[in-house]
């Protein structure tokens, strides 16, 4: 999507979906291509692309968001200046000015852009460029016509980047817009990749030639991700705040994603239903914002995913938080093994489960449809509702969803001295919308009053969380496979942990209605006036 050109160099406005591949998806993805009709495809010669990264050496352009790159392409070095650029959910956003390179040498001078180039020179001063990284690809593009006149330019990449005496490689998709919505990208994206793990690109390839200048790797090392503030103002826009939320809880699952399939952390899974959670509620705080067929279709999804993640979970917080620290002491231990190694057994087939399924169709669909929500399904007043939404002050629709959280918890705790196990779980699950909900808006309040009613939600949460664990360490550990074992000493020993767990629900009962009771007494801070 060209914004300009002529004198002042050519500027262009790039929008395209960036996804990692591994290097055994490349052959598929290309024999997908090729089946498409004819007519929607040219497929152009593969070629060898080597791309020099620079910089100053304190990188004074990189930590004010500015690339140079020499690319050599064909017979033909090409400088390019990039800035102003965002990626979130594999959809990049960037603006880049390109133009050829006189004698294939890097020239500041040379770029026709006035202002670029006076801010460029500005920042370098008379400090020499240095190389900081070289890409050395082979790309297959191919030039995509799509139902409704769209076009999409496709960027196989298969290859390595280099920097500090390292080398990577790095195998990426790359769906450009040249005519359209963004939304055809992720329709091709669905065309290309129906299953084999969807893992969005999260770093240019500039990013991540510092990255492995600086750290040792292109990628940071798969781990359990816990969420993260969204650094909201009172002044912005609902719509605004709903789209940085959205994109805060696809990293959150999408990392997570990412962290089960490649690890044995039992803190991914964790992490993963926690990230399904918190969409789930965000979902339910912004019904203004988003279609409401679409967000019951994420929320649906979101508890069918949640629920397969929950099996694991279960499984892990009962082996490695209730049965191993029981039968760690020895006057527990005879007959435990049995039942340590069947939980284990139960446990890796529920994880290796879990990972084909998490490889599959419908987990690939539901990540792309979440980051297609994100970046272009927020409404921008296009309708009656919308629009009244949109003149709404985000501080105020905070308040009145607070409210209706904390009114729903309130409810729920109703005759709590009486409670069945039924109660105690329908509490327990809307005490984790209230705190979700209180994370999400928080930056609009003063950190204090926030902390005092966190403070004591986490507390009760915690109680909440061990008679929830000791509820589901009854379930698993009276059905197969656990119940299947013939052994009566490893019997008795599932007798004797189901029992402890039940004396612990029985302990901490009293004090989750006493945590409670601290909770309700401590003042909304939602209610109170923000000097």
């Amino acid at each position: 999507m060209v914004l300009r050109g002529g004198a002042r160099g050519r500027i262009v406005s790039e929008v395209e979906l960036k996804l990692l591949l591994e290097k055994q998806q490349i052959p598929a993805v290309i024999a997908r291509i090729e089946q498409l009709p004819q007519a929607m495809r040219k497929v152009h010669a593969g070629r060898l692309l080597r791309s020099i990264y620079f910089d100053t050496p304190a990188r004074i352009l990189r930590k004010n968001g500015i690339s140079i790159r020499l690319r050599r392409d064909g017979k033909r070095w090409l400088q390019t200046v990039k800035l102003n650029g965002s990626i979130a959910g594999g959809l990049s956003k960037v603006t880049e000015i390109e133009q050829p390179a006189l004698n294939g040498g890097i020239s500041i001078d040379a770029i026709k852009n006035g202002a670029v180039r006076g801010e460029i020179e500005k920042l370098v001063s008379a400090t020499p460029l240095q190389t900081v990284a070289e890409t050395h690809i082979h790309r297959t593009r191919v030039d995509l016509c799509l139902e409704g006149g769209a076009k999409a330019e496709l960027a196989v990449d298969s290859g390595a980047i280099k920097a500090a005496g390292r080398s990577e490689p790095l195998n990426e998709l790359e769906i450009e817009l040249v005519e359209g919505h963004p939304a055809d990208l992720y329709k091709t994206a669905r065309l290309l990749l129906p299953d084999g793990a969807v893992r969005f690109s999260r770093f240019s390839k500039a990013a991540r030639g510092f990255l492995l200048a600086q750290r040792g790797h292109i990628e940071p090392p798969a781990k359990p991700r816990k969420a993260k503030s969204v650094p909201l103002n009172r002044k912005d826009a609902p719509s605004d705040a709903a789209r940085g939320i959205l994109r805060e809880c696809l990293a959150q699952i999408a990392e997570n994603i990412e962290a089960v399939r490649r690890c044995d952390d039992i803190e991914g899974p964790h992490q993963l239903r926690i990230g399904l959670r918190r969409l789930r509620v965000a979902l339910a705080l912004f019904t203004c914002e988003f279609d409401p067929a679409s967000a019951e279709k994420f929320k649906k999804e979101a508890r069918w995913l949640g629920r397969e993640v929950g099996r694991l979970r279960d499984l892990d917080v009962v082996l490695h938080d209730i049965a191993q620290p029981f039968f760690s002491e020895g006057d527990r231990s005879h007959g435990a093994a049995p039942v340590l190694g069947t939980l284990q057994r139960h446990t890796d087939d529920v994880r290796a489960d879990l990972r084909h399924l998490l490889s599959g169709e419908r987990v690939n669909n539901f990540l792309l449809d979440l980051s297609e929500l994100a970046e272009t399904g927020i409404r921008e007043g296009s309708s009656t509702k919308s629009r009244s939404a949109a003149g709404r002050k985000l501080k105020d629709l905070a308040r009145a969803k607070l409210e209706k959280r904390w009114n729903h918890v309130i409810t729920s705790a109703k005759g709590i001295d009486a409670f069945t196990l039924e109660r105690k779980h329908r509490l327990r699950k809307e005490l984790k919308k209230l705190r979700y909900t209180i994370e999400f808006f928080a930056p609009l309040y003063t950190p204090r009053s926030v902390k005092r009613m966190t403070e004591k939600l986490k507390t009760l949460q915690t109680v909440f969380g061990s008679l929830n664990d000791a509820a589901v360490a009854d379930q698993i550990l009276s059905k197969p496979p656990l119940s299947s074992i013939n052994d009566l000493a490893a019997q008795r020993a599932i007798g004797r942990l189901v029992g402890s767990c039940e004396t612990r629900a029985i302990h901490d009962w009293p004090a989750a209605k006493i945590d409670w009771k601290a909770v309700k007494t401590c003042p909304p801070f939602w209610k109170q006036v923000r000097k």
